[in-house]
C-alpha cells in the first residue's frame, strides 16, 4: 500500500483517512443497506462516520426519522460515529450542505454520500488512496466511486479514468478544491452569454447544461450541474473507477428530489478482493469510456433534441405520467384477474 499512497507509511495513511458523511431523511431501508455496506468496507474500523439526519417536515415522517436514528444509535464497526440530528427540517438543499461545510472545515477533506449509495467493500480503499495520491493536484476536483454501466462485456484496463465532471454518488474531495467551487450559485445566464455553455455541449455535457437551465427556470434543484459547470471553467476533472464501487438503490421512486423510477444507471458492484489501486496511469480505455458515459447521460436522439430545444422537463413529466398510468392499468387488470 505504501507506494500507492505517495510513500506514506501505512499507519500514517490510516490516521489520515477522510471522514464519511451520509445524508439521510426518511428512507429507512435504504439508509440501513447503505450503512451496513459501509461497515463491511475494509477501512471502516479506521473511519469516522457522520450521520446527518434532517428533521421531519410533517408528522407522518416522524416515525421514519426516529427509525433511522435508532439504526444510527446502534451502529458499530467504525472508528467513531458522529450523529448530527436536526430538530427541524432544513431541507435537502440546506441540511447536507451545512454539515458538509463543517466537516470539511474540521478535517480538510470529506467523502460525501447519499443514503441510497450501497458500496463495494473496497470503496473506502479506492477513495482514500485516490485522495492521498492526487492531493495538491489543482486539476483534480474529486475522487468518485461510481461509474455508469457502459461497455458491457468489455474487459477494461487500469483502475481509473479521467472524466470532466463529478459523479455525486459517493465521492471524496479536499477542502482546498471544495472552496474553489462553493458557494454553488447557478451561472447559467452568464455562461450562456459568454459561450461556456456551448463549449460544455461540445465537450459532451448537454445533460449538464440542460440541468443548469432547468435549475435556473425553477423546474427543480440541480446543484450538481452547477458544480460540474464550475469545474469545467476552472479546468478541473474527476477520478472515476473503471469498476463501480457504488450502486445507487434509490432510483425506485422513493427519492425526495426525484420520484423517477429507472434501472438505467444500475451497476454490478466491484466484487474483487482488490484493495490497492494504481493511480499513476489512467486506463487506456479512458477515451472510449468517456464517450460511452456521455452518450448514456445525454440520452437518446429524442432526449437530446428535447434538451437542446428546452422542453426536456415537460417531456419527462409526460413520460412519467404515461408510465404511472400504465402501472395503474396493470395493477387494475391484475386485481380483476385475481377476482375472476
Amino acid at each position: 500500500m505504501t507506494s500507492l499512497v505517495n510513500e506514506r507509511s501505512v499507519s500514517s495513511f490510516l490516521r489520515d483517512l477522510a471522514p464519511v458523511a451520509v445524508y439521510t431523511y426518511s428512507r429507512v431501508e435504504h439508509f440501513k443497506r447503505t450503512v451496513d455496506a459501509l461497515a463491511r468496507n475494509r477501512l471502516a474500523k479506521e473511519t469516522v462516520l457522520y450521520v446527518v439526519s434532517d428533521g421531519p417536515k410533517t408528522p407522518e415522517v416522524v416515525p421514519l426519522v426516529s427509525a433511522i436514528r435508532d439504526i444510527a444509535d446502534d451502529l458499530r464497526g467504525f472508528r467513531e460515529v458522529v450523529k448530527i440530528y436536526r430538530s427541524e427540517n432544513l431541507g435537502i438543499g440546506t441540511s447536507p450542505l451545512l454539515a458538509e461545510q463543517q466537516i470539511i472545515a474540521d478535517h480538510g477533506k470529506i467523502i460525501s454520500m447519499e443514503d441510497d449509495n450501497v458500496t463495494a467493500t473496497n470503496f473506502l480503499c479506492f477513495i482514500n488512496q485516490g485522495l492521498a495520491h492526487f492531493e495538491g493536484d489543482d486539476t483534480v476536483f474529486s475522487v468518485c466511486g461510481y461509474v455508469p454501466p457502459v461497455l458491457p462485456g468489455r474487459q477494461l484496463h487500469g483502475d481509473f479514468f479521467w472524466y470532466p465532471w463529478n459523479m455525486a454518488w459517493g465521492y471524496g474531495v479536499w477542502k482546498r478544491q471544495y472552496d474553489r467551487i462553493y458557494p454553488l450559485v447557478n451561472p447559467y445566464n452568464e455562461f450562456r452569454r459568454n459561450g461556456v455553455l456551448k463549449r460544455m455541449v461540445k465537450a459532451g455535457g448537454l445533460y449538464i447544461t440542460d440541468s443548469m437551465r432547468r435549475d435556473a427556470a425553477g423546474q427543480g434543484k440541480f446543484l450538481d450541474s452547477v458544480l460540474c459547470a464550475r469545474m469545467f471553467v476552472q479546468g478541473m476533472r474527476a477520478v472515476i473507477p473503471t469498476s463501480s464501487k457504488v450502486l445507487n438503490i434509490g432510483l425506485d421512486g422513493s427519492g425526495t428530489s426525484s420520484r423517477r423510477k429507472t434501472d438505467k444507471y444500475s451497476v454490478s458492484l466491484d466484487e474483487s478482493e482488490k484493495s490497492e489501486f494504481d493511480f499513476n496511469s489512467p486506463s487506456k480505455d479512458g477515451e472510449d469510456i468517456n464517450k460511452a458515459v456521455k452518450a448514456l447521460f445525454n440520452g437518446s436522439w429524442a432526449t437530446r433534441c428535447a434538451r437542446s430545444l428546452g422542453f426536456y422537463d415537460q417531456a419527462l413529466r409526460l413520460k412519467n405520467r404515461i408510465a404511472e398510468r400504465r402501472e395503474m392499468t396493470h395493477a387494475w387488470l391484475g386485481n380483476m384477474d385475481s377476482k375472476s
